[in-house]
């Protein structure tokens, strides 16, 4: 007997040690042989106590590996996605931050006069890094390798997102001004803007406030000088701008929009202005129309009007622009000009529109994914006139036909067919020069 409850104590024993055991089960059998007799109050005693140290014991094991387990298992605190860039964000938000940018690698050739040297260039090569931080503040910072220095800094500043539909940047950035303007590099639908480019109101340093909605924006801000002027005794010039938008219907695939610019600039210290350009082109540099340096220039005042429309693939845009250039001592100037475009996708897409400007092509079926891309063709006039007065700029007339194949989301490549009509006055007068130019584009 005393044999048998020897090798019983010690089975007991045993599997109370086990991590595995059933405690409930092994607590009867102990109290069902205390209760017969089999086990001693001494040795009910030893056992109790050593199921209870087990059963606690298990318990912190078990919370140990729970804890361990849930600690490997537990995600991330940022989430990284690519989408043709890379895009770091915080979970909760807090934080984010996204690398993007474009390269342009452009092939032109030129016909008839003014004699331009057929050619190829990378028009632009840029890097960004843009998000937000602390919830409503952000920051954009873009650099164009192609420039040299400073004049290579695009966007940079700071902005404030706290209130409703209002944000408030501060750094560099573009004057609100130009439907074509307004709208980036990327997502124009020829390689370059229309011959009223002439009047871009550019890049610079100041502050500007902007409130967005489903069927209207409001822009306006001061600016100082460009990140590349340089300093002196004089004191450089300064501006303002402003620019409303209003788009009746705002839908996907179906959207009107109207526009008003009006952009000042008083010279400072310069005195002086001067308004060029090239025929749609950039490869050759050669103006086609040019004022050269006017001298005695107090101040420039631009105003410009847009109107566009997207109905399914098929859009259109136009704009007139107008530059009065009061002087010192002569008669005052006027300058203006216009243009006027459409576009058709023939694979069925439509361009992306909001806040005011547009965006990016996404193909229905990308090429790799089954689909040919995105194929669209586009044709526009523009003009420009640079002579009033004593100024005898030229004025110039051009057609561009294009097509453009978006095989992805991020790439693009564009064909252009540019025939300027005729250039009356200026340096260049009676000339008609034509433009063959492809371009390749990587945008993320």
């Amino acid at each position: 007997m005393k044999l048998k409850t020897t090798i019983l104590l010690a089975g007991i024993g045993l599997v109370t040690s086990m991590p595995g055991y059933a405690g409930s089960e092994i607590e009867s059998l102990i109290n069902m042989l205390h209760e017969n007799g089999t086990v001693t109050d001494a040795q009910y005693q030893r056992l109790m106590a050593e199921l209870k140290q087990n059963q606690t014991q298990a318990a912190a094991d078990k919370a140990e590996v729970e804890e361990k387990l849930a600690e490997a298992t537990k995600p991330s605190d940022v989430e990284v996605t690519t989408n043709g860039g890379l895009k770091v964000k915080s979970r909760d938000g807090k934080f984010e931050t996204r690398l993007g940018g474009r390269v342009q690698a452009d092939a032109a050739a030129y016909g008839g006069d003014p004699e331009m040297g057929d050619g190829t260039e990378i028009r632009r090569a840029r890097l960004y890094l843009q998000g937000t931080m602390y919830y409503d503040w952000g920051y954009k910072l873009q650099y164009d390798f192609v420039d040299d220095g400073a004049s290579g800094i695009k966007d940079a500043y700071l902005s404030y997102n706290g209130f409703d539909n209002l944000e408030i940047q501060a750094g560099n950035f573009k004057d609100p001004f130009s439907l074509q303007e307004q709208t980036s590099s990327k997502f124009i639908s020829f390689t370059e803007r229309a011959l009223p480019s002439a009047f871009a109101a550019g890049r610079h340093i100041g502050v500007m406030a902007t409130t967005s909605h489903q069927h209207w924006t409001l822009a306006g801000g001061l600016f100082g000088d460009t990140v590349s002027s340089e300093g002196g005794e004089d004191d450089e010039g300064w501006g303002a701008g402003s620019r409303l938008t209003w788009a009746p219907i705002n839908q996907q695939a179906q959207v009107i929009h109207l526009g008003l610019g009006l952009n000042y600039r008083e010279t400072g210290g310069a005195n002086s202005a001067r308004f060029r350009q090239q025929p749609e082109t950039h490869i050759a540099g050669v103006n086609i129309v040019d004022t050269g340096s006017i001298a005695g220039v107090n101040d420039v005042l631009k105003a410009g009007a847009e109107i566009a429309t997207v109905q399914g693939p098929f859009s259109a845009q136009a704009e007139y622009i107008s530059t009065s250039v009061k002087r010192d001592s002569g008669s005052n100037l006027d300058f203006d000009g216009w243009y006027a475009q459409a576009g058709y996708f023939l694979t069925g897409e439509s361009r992306n529109y909001k806040n005011g400007k547009f965006g990016g092509i996404t193909p229905k079926a990308n090429v790799g994914e089954g689909g040919i891309g995105a194929w669209e063709l586009a044709l526009r006039f523009s003009t420009l006139d640079l002579s009033d007065a004593d100024i005898d700029g030229g004025e110039a007339d051009s057609v561009t036909l294009g097509m453009n194949w978006y095989p992805t989301p991020t790439l693009r490549f564009t064909a252009n067919y540019v025939d300027v009509l005729d250039v009356k006055g200026g340096a260049n007068d009676s000339d008609e020069p034509s433009v063959f130019q492809l371009r390749s584009q990587w945008a993320f």
